[in-house]
């Protein structure tokens, strides 16, 4: 935990320095309670000092970021927490409001007191936390800032805008600084968003998207997120100048008896915070904006992606229906090369037909080579005849007439199973090419058809 400080000023010395803070603000350290009375003593004393009112304010540096979900506790011990309390510097509203992440402010009145409370949302940005209050007696506070909104970045040789003799003095200036500050800074991160926003729809529209990892996705994402921060801090001044306005009509109504005709200070503080509203309502304009766009540049890349797809798909469709004219052609020439298979099977079916007609002279042979066989042991020939006997034997008519119808139906058999073989040969070689020449072009269409 950081050292808390102390920041101390009265009007007489804002009066002796022509109504303007001091160029460096100075907070000094807290001391040890028992030594120090910053806290409690809120006396002034008239024999020395004309002041009609001291300001004061505890202020503490603005606690780290935490890594877990829950808010940082405030920045400060238990001891001086009980004492802020009972001073009424910090209220249970308030310690509700320093939990809430998101920020907030609120202008409250009770019983002569007024309170004003801020705290700007805790998303990692510039950060300011403050509870101050104005009483008959006394004008003090807590404050909680990052060096952005310090107080020396607030306040130094800031004018001092309640100077008027008769009204009483506040601390509004402070709150109202914020806000200036605030409304510039979110300003300025609104434009740069803006222009980044526009330098991606530039690229994207002469086609440069950037996909590997998820490129673009991934900027328009933070740019999604940079934008609902910035939306939260709109919301934030918008809600922080109508607690202002607010403020100023309560601390009018509190102190109305005193104005004596003081009211120009009232009214300038709210057309200056009506500007400040100007301001942030202009932001909020180029924030409503900034959705859309972030929405088309979305789609420009959904399209692309779409096209790319649609690229791809058509050429993985020409590349099918290369492939599978490729596979009509190798059926093709699968059924040529069965033709051609066909026709040498053929071809060597003629070539046994040659050897067949061997066989044909060997069955022309074969009967009358047995029949010869058979007649020679019944002595059908007499090759040393004795003087007037006949060679042949008056028999030998006999072997004609069984040789040669033997011989014919031996033929005629052959021929008969010859030609019925062929018959069956030629419808079974037949279908079977029929069937296979089918079934390959069937194949071929069913490939086309599937490509297409």
């Amino acid at each position: 935990m950081t050292p808390l400080r102390k920041f101390t000023i009265s009007d007489s010395e804002l009066g002796h320095n022509n109504w303007r803070f001091p160029p460096q603000i100075k907070e000094r350290p807290l001391r040890d309670l028992d030594d120090d009375e910053f806290l409690v003593n809120h006396k002034i004393d008239r024999s020395y000092d004309d002041s009609t009112v001291r300001f004061k304010l505890l202020v503490a540096d603005a606690p780290a970021a935490r890594k877990n979900a829950d808010a940082p506790p405030l920045p400060m011990g238990k001891e001086v927490r009980d004492i802020v309390k009972k001073e009424r510097w910090i209220s249970d509203e308030y310690e509700h409001l320093w939990k809430r992440d998101g920020g907030g402010s609120a202008a409250l009145t009770s019983h002569n007191t007024l309170t004003f409370m801020l705290q700007t949302p805790r998303d990692g940005g510039s950060f300011c936390s403050l509870s101050l209050v104005r009483d008959v007696f006394q004008c003090g506070g807590f404050y909680c800032s990052d060096e952005t909104f310090s107080l020396n970045a607030l306040l130094a040789d800031v004018p001092y805008e309640n100077k008027h003799p008769k009204v009483p003095r506040d601390f509004a200036i402070l709150p109202f600084n914020i806000l200036v500050q605030h409304v510039d800074e979110t300003l300025r991160q609104v434009q740069t968003l803006s222009r980044d926003i526009t330098a991606t729809e530039i690229r994207l529209a002469d086609g440069d998207i950037s996909l590997e990892e998820n490129g673009d996705y991934k900027l328009l994402n933070r740019f999604n997120i940079e934008h609902l921060r910035l939306q939260r801090r709109s919301n934030f001044e918008t809600e922080l100048g109508s607690n202002l306005k607010k403020y100023f009509e309560e601390y009018y109504r509190i102190w109305t008896t005193l104005w004596e005709g003081g009211t120009s200070y009232i009214e300038d503080m709210q057309e200056k915070v009506d500007q400040q509203m100007r301001y942030a309502e202009q932001v909020r304009v180029d924030l409503e904006i900034i959705p859309r766009r972030i929405k088309n540049q979305s789609k420009t890349i959904t399209n692309f992606i779409i096209q790319r797809d649609n690229r791809l798909n058509i050429e993985i469709a020409q590349s099918s229906r290369k492939i599978a004219e490729e596979s009509r052609r190798d059926n093709l020439l699968n059924i040529e090369l069965a033709k051609a298979t066909a026709q040498v099977a053929e071809e060597t079916r003629q070539d046994s037909a040659a050897m067949k007609t061997i066989a044909v002279l060997t069955l022309t042979f074969l009967p009358g080579t047995a029949i010869a066989s058979f007649f020679s042991m019944n002595d059908a020939f007499t090759f040393n005849p004795a003087p007037g006997d006949p060679i042949a034997s008056p028999n030998l008519w006999i072997f004609f007439a069984v040789t040669v119808p033997v011989t014919v139906a031996v033929y005629g058999l052959w021929v008969w199973w010859h030609k019925f073989s062929q018959e069956r040969y030629k419808v079974r070689h037949e279908q079977g090419l029929k069937d296979v020449e089918k079934e390959l072009k069937l194949r071929v269409r069913s490939a086309t058809t599937m490509t297409w």
